[in-house]
């Protein structure tokens, strides 16, 4: 194998690792929790419309609502949401 052979596989592992080692870390900036009222409205929204029963255990498995969430189920529920705080 010659010099720049392996130089280029030492620099495609380096990138590949900084990859994955930053994933979780852009995940967890990336989520925003959606606020109390938002919460409220969405679980007002499924207790009226029941087949979004199973979009908010989804939604819940983490115990978090997401802003990115609650937005999918009460636009499935036929109400309009604001832009994102």
């Amino acid at each position: 194998m010659s010099r720049q052979s392996k130089q280029f596989a030492v620099i495609l592992c380096l990138v590949a690792m900084i990859s994955f080692s930053l994933w979780p870390l852009w995940k967890w900036l990336s989520l925003k929790k959606a606020n109390a009222a938002l919460i409220e409205r969405t679980r007002a929204a499924v207790e009226k419309h029941p087949e979004l029963k199973p979009a908010w255990n989804i939604a819940m498995e983490d115990g978090v609502l997401t802003w990115s969430e609650a937005k999918e189920i009460l636009e499935a529920a036929g109400e309009k949401v604001d832009q994102e705080p």
